[in-house]
């Protein structure tokens, strides 16, 4: 018999019949759905079992209040319960919201892709977040990354895709309980995590692929292929200094309330690179692209045009020596990018010739990032 058997058997000793069955089942149901969520918090499942019991309370103290009140509701369901609840002092909302899912999303990725990728389980982030100050938690139906005397990181809030949260795989080699068939377990990516506290304002520190905060490294896995993501925002803020018709349209399909900044990935098989000598101090540049989306909306089936941005993320050398893309793949084909080295000529060029600045980029993602262009060196 496990301890949650045990707890239900003696804690509804009085009751007969059906009713006890039912109480039991109910009881054992509770058990499994707070079990489930205190994982989430970072307690082993051992843990999460033994404080969702705790949290009930004694097994006599609970057969007590259940024969006191078998009055309410012969099967002693919702009623019985909320009246339990109340007698123990247990807040309402907990017993009301308890199979709300907190997991943010489900992927049709298996948990064995999801591991290849990096993803860890929440609790191995949380144990991996701990050194820096930071906890992962499931709060006001959001979940939040916390620091000390950082803003908190909302990811419900996030301004991105890349920002993202818990998720939970329906393939087959998902752990789930046994009762409720819920899922026991939520993965998260690490480098997600980074992207939320650079999207909510967080001194990250920026070198290379490497990652710091006030002056403590994260692990390498998590920063692979991310750094690009990191000035979104920054980018975004800038970009949003110069007039309005520069970044919006009237006819775009959606309301564009600031700027439209993609992250490239310098990984893409498909750009041509180039490599210059730029003066600039900075160990890192940003290489800014205009463009217009061009398409029909539906189902109005109206044309638009949008203006928007393309952003790359490009190391310095030692040397002051970088590599700058000068053909991109764009949609289904391959376009030329223009560099440009003046403001104006940038602001005036027409978007269909790709035309592009080269700038310097903080090595903290909480620092504004100047939009005047570099110039290159011979």
């Amino acid at each position: 018999m496990s301890p949650e058997q045990q707890y239900v058997r003696n804690a509804t000793r009085g009751l007969n019949g059906q009713t006890r069955k039912d109480t039991q089942a109910e009881l054992l149901d509770h058990i499994t759905e707070r079990t489930r969520q205190l994982t989430l918090t970072g307690l082993t499942p051992e843990q999460a079992r033994t404080q969702a019991m705790q949290e009930l309370g004694a097994p006599a103290t609970v057969a007590r209040s259940l024969r006191a009140n078998q009055h309410v509701h012969p099967a002693l369901s919702a009623a019985a319960l909320l009246a339990l609840a109340t007698l123990l002092l247990w807040p309402v909302p907990e017993l009301l919201y308890a199979r709300t899912d907190p997991f943010n999303s489900t992927t049709t990725q298996s948990v064995r892709e999801l591991r290849a990728e990096g993803y860890l389980t929440v609790r191995e982030a949380n144990s991996q977040l701990k050194p820096y100050g930071i906890q992962l938690k499931y709060h006001s139906e959001s979940w939040e990354l916390r620091h000390a005397g950082l803003p908190t990181a909302s990811i419900a809030s996030a301004i991105s895709w890349v920002c993202q949260g818990p998720t939970t795989s329906s393939a087959a080699d998902q752990p789930r309980y046994l009762l409720s068939d819920m899922p026991t377990v939520a993965y998260v990516n690490p480098s997600a995590l980074l992207a939320c506290m650079s999207e909510a304002g967080w001194p990250l520190e920026l070198d290379g692929q490497q990652v710091k905060l006030q002056g403590k490294a994260f692990p390498d896995a998590w920063t692979r292929e991310i750094a690009t993501m990191f000035y979104v925002p920054q980018l975004t803020r800038s970009l949003g200094q110069l007039p309005r018709h520069l970044w919006s349209s009237p006819t775009a399909p959606t309301p564009q309330n600031e700027p439209s900044v993609i992250a490239y990935s310098n990984a893409s098989s498909g750009i041509a690179w180039s490599a210059h000598n730029v003066e600039t101090p900075a160990r890192q540049v940003g290489l800014l692209v205009r463009f217009q989306l061009n398409g029909t909306s539906w189902p109005e089936k109206v044309s638009y045009s949008a203006p928007m941005f393309f952003s790359f993320t490009l190391p310095v050398s030692a040397q002051g020596t970088v590599n700058l893309p000068v053909r991109i793949p764009h949609a289904m084909k391959v376009v030329d990018l223009t560099l440009k080295s003046n403001m104006n000529d940038w602001l005036r060029a027409d978007s269909s010739t790709f035309p592009a600045i080269l700038v310097a980029l903080p090595d903290r993602t909480d620092a504004p990032i100047d939009l005047t262009p570099l110039k290159l060196n011979p």
